[in-house]
């Protein structure tokens, strides 16, 4: 009987989360047996925990009781021990990194396993770590409302300190990420990323026997998750699906939108913004203080099906990136969700950095590609408002991104493990 291959993932649905839907449509699309081993307890860094997708006929879920990721991890190993002659091959999925460290386990129970560890985002050198651990002190100058507090040594001391023990944290956690990210490229078979910018940025250093684990998986779409059904709107529709924060937030979009409505005050009549996910406060605000209501609406997130089709009834997707300049030179994310734009076939929006994953794939496909420049992205909404700007997508290069077509990648890396 042909052995199954036991996958770790945190995330799988019914959880509605980026990697457990990454995760589902590559598996769903290869020809091998998988066992995958999760949860459906927790709603940790999710869009919930009810998001029910076609059952496929190769793939069976093993959801652990657990709803925290400590019991997880000895939920997972003890599984794995009590079936270990089940299993030749294991592949772990991260984020979070935990999955690997359950890696790490399995390996000692059985070092002749076959261990392929896919990474969503880097674990060491982070940017987005790096952003989110490098605030300002509260006792720095800029936050004496007084002269006599800028001058105070009790304020210069208390500065002092604070800035000695952060920056001990800081290199704490780096240090404890870098480790960890080292012994995973180290004792894993085979290492998965999804863009050749992500595996460059945490192999640079490595000699070319860990560059010899490596493969590329794009983030994918899967055709038969969509609706055939289009929609002709009676203007024109953007949308937004996913996640806006502090970091990847639509200032510099609703900025040129503002400008527009200034020149424009029928522009509502015209063009629709619609958003879908989670959004900062301050930018709610914004809408509401430039009484932008009725040419932006925000919804609140939606299953992962009718996010689909809500991309199939708009005219242009819009993708933005976090703006990460100030730590990394080219971006290295590529977005699930812009896998997703692609499939659903409608012109692409991107606002993203100048160099990087994003900029890459949205030039090879024809989409516009803008920089964090308020004039630029308003002359871009301009041509489409005003002057019915089109593109048309590079269908050749859209296919790279079939979940068909990456799947068929990574079936050749299992044929090569099982010979």
């Amino acid at each position: 009987m042909e052995k199954r291959i036991l996958v770790i993932s945190w995330f799988y649905p019914p959880v509605n989360s980026s990697e457990g839907l990454v995760t589902y449509k590559l598996l769903k699309a290869s020809r091998y047996k998988y066992d995958v081993f999760t949860q459906k307890n927790s709603k940790l860094w999710s869009y919930g925990n009810k998001d029910e997708l076609p059952s496929t006929e190769n793939v069976q879920s093993i959801f652990a009781n657990a709803d925290n990721l400590e019991d997880w991890k000895k939920e997972a190993v003890e599984y794995f021990e009590s079936n270990k002659d089940k299993y030749d091959i294991i592949m772990t999925r991260s984020m979070p990194p935990e999955s690997h460290e359950i890696g790490f386990n399995i390996k000692k129970i059985k070092p002749s396993i076959k261990w392929i560890a896919s990474f969503g985002d880097p674990i060491a050198n982070n940017p987005y770590t790096k952003m989110s651990i490098t605030y300002e002190s509260p006792h720095s100058i800029k936050n004496c409302a007084k002269f006599r507090g800028i001058i105070s040594p009790k304020r210069i001391i208390r500065n002092t300190i604070f800035k000695i023990r952060y920056k001990r944290l800081h290199r704490i956690v780096l240090q404890k990420d870098a480790k960890l990210q080292e012994k995973i490229i180290e004792m894993a078979d085979y290492l998965i990323f999804n863009s050749e910018n992500q595996r460059d940025y945490m192999l640079q250093k490595k000699d070319s026997v860990f560059k010899e684990k490596a493969i590329v998986l794009n983030h994918s779409f899967d055709k038969s998750l969509y609706p055939e059904k289009k929609y002709n709107n009676d203007k024109i529709k953007f949308t937004y699906v996913g996640l806006l924060d502090t970091y990847r937030n639509p200032y510099i979009l609703f900025s040129a939108i503002r400008s527009l409505y200034k020149d424009d005050p029928e522009l509502a009549n015209k063009v629709q913004f619609d958003f879908y996910g989670n959004m900062g406060d301050q930018d709610k605000l914004f809408i509401i203080n430039y009484e932008l209501t009725d040419i932006i609406k925000v919804h609140r997130p939606v299953r992962y099906l009718k996010s689909l089709e809500i991309m199939k009834q708009s005219d242009w997707l819009i993708h933005i990136d976090a703006n990460i300049q100030n730590v990394i030179d080219k971006n290295i994310f590529f977005a699930a969700k812009l896998a997703d734009y692609i499939g659903a076939g409608n012109k692409i929006f991107g606002i993203t950095m100048l160099e990087g994953i994003s900029a890459d794939i949205l030039r090879n496909l024809n989409a516009v590609t803008a920089s964090y420049s308020v004039q630029e992205v308003k002359n871009y909404l301009w041509l489409i408002i005003y002057n019915n700007y089109k593109v048309e997508m590079n269908e050749e290069y859209r296919k790279k991104f079939d979940s068909k077509m990456v799947a068929e990648k990574f079936d050749n890396l299992i044929a090569k493990i099982t010979k």
